[in-house]
């Protein structure tokens, strides 16, 4: 066994891939922006709404979990009572207002994430240009991973940011920092701390603690600041009855946002239950996930690995396109330190085939659509993928490339080719 090319030593790796990834992710993310914009300019801010009306409610005394906008009375608070604290200050402003602060808010936590970015991509080797770091700074504020979040006022930035925090702690062997800083993804959306399994992995066991003790807390603090009820309340609404199974039952429509591998289930499975789908999902999505875990020995299988921790977890779960940012600290990174000297060169042009498919933003059937306008090669194009695209959305498509090449390159490394 030996890795010899991809150590931390390796050749710097050309920037020019990683640059045109970047870029087209900030087209998309432009053309997406204009995209929701055309189609629901009600929307603005749509999400933020449900924050600052929750926290409204919250300061009467009144149901968190029932206020919702009028644009959207679907649209309800979702997350542990306690996580409605950080809303309360705008309930004291108007919508407008208080979107545009939440707004500034979220872009300054973009900037940080990029910030994080291009010091953990400099630490290890690669020099960075302004053009480098202006191209990191937009996708981290506007790109097609991002746009949406900041589009509706969602707080996934926030999170994805607190998981590179734990990322990036983790590597400086600041394991209660690192523990923390996963622990409050998974706490908001539960989903993400299917990423303790890394600290698992890494033998973290004071950041496994950490997680423990933060995750624990914050539902404690919120029994004593809101009392059982309304815990009760978010356990049976958010846990039981929201978490999107029904949507898979008998073949995921075309059109549906799910980037997860149950919307090819669905399609090859239809009539079974979620459990299957489920089961399906994991059978596909260990077996990579296991064998990039089997040596994290190096910088590059470590980040690797950690890559395939958090698309594993975008891949088995309900999840969304805008959920993408979760993945921004171990994909970002990667485009400039995935081993780029023979024998990796295929393997890194094959991640990068995936990160750029990864940056679509439209959902299968728009893409469809867009393409059947196409002259002469557009319908049949449209043809020949609408097969594919009803089984995986395309950003699926660039996600499962991108994991198969950090698999290829875990397998050369073995072989010590």
């Amino acid at each position: 066994m030996g890795e010899a090319a991809p150590s931390d030593a390796s050749t710097p790796t050309p920037h020019s891939g990683a640059r045109l990834v970047l870029v087209l992710a900030v087209l998309a993310g432009g053309g997406h922006l204009f995209s929701v914009w055309s189609r629901a300019p009600s929307f603005l801010g749509v999400d933020f709404a449900v924050y600052r009306l929750a926290a409204q409610a919250a300061l009467d005394g009144g149901p968190v979990y029932a206020v919702a906008p009028a644009v959207a009375p679907e649209f309800t608070f979702l997350y542990p009572p306690i996580a409605v604290l950080p809303f309360l200050p705008f309930a004291l402003l108007s919508q407008p207002v208080g979107f545009a602060v939440f707004t500034g808010l979220n872009l300054a936590a973009g900037l940080a994430l990029a910030v994080l970015v291009w010091r953990y991509v400099e630490a290890h080797g690669v020099d960075l240009t302004r053009v480098d770091r202006l191209l990191l700074a937009a996708v981290c504020l506007v790109s097609s991973y991002r746009i949406g979040s900041v589009f509706y006022g969602q707080v996934n930035v926030y999170l994805a940011l607190s998981l590179a925090v734990g990322f990036v702690a983790l590597e400086r062997d600041r394991e209660w920092l690192s523990g923390t800083a996963f622990a409050i993804p998974a706490f908001v959306k539960v989903f993400p701390a299917v990423v303790g399994v890394w600290l698992l992995r890494r033998r973290a066991w004071r950041g496994v603690a950490a997680a423990v003790v933060t995750g624990i807390g914050l539902h404690l603090l919120g029994l004593l600041v809101f009392g059982p009820d309304l815990v009760a309340t978010y356990l049976d609404v958010v846990l039981h009855e929201r978490t999107g199974i029904e949507a898979f039952r008998g073949g995921l429509p075309i059109g549906a946002t799910y980037m997860t591998l149950r919307r090819a289930t669905s399609h090859l499975f239809p009539t079974a239950g979620s459990a299957v789908h489920a089961a399906a999902a994991f059978a596909l999505l260990a077996p990579p996930v296991a064998f990039c875990y089997r040596d994290v020995s190096t910088h590059s299988r470590r980040l690797t690995a950690a890559f395939t921790t958090v698309v594993g977890l975008l891949l088995f779960f309900p999840s969304y396109q805008v959920y993408v940012v979760y993945a921004l600290f171990p994909l970002l990174p990667l485009l400039y330190l995935f081993p780029a000297t023979d024998p990796f060169r295929r393997p890194r042009q094959l991640f990068l085939a995936g990160a750029a498919l990864s940056t679509a933003a439209a959902s299968a059937g728009t893409l469809l659509a867009w393409l059947a306008t196409v002259p002469a090669v557009g319908g049949g194009l449209a043809t020949v993928l609408r097969p594919l695209f009803t089984l995986a959305s395309p950003t699926t498509c660039g996600l499962v490339l991108a994991m198969l090449a950090c698999v290829w390159l875990h397998s050369l490394a073995e072989s010590g080719q």
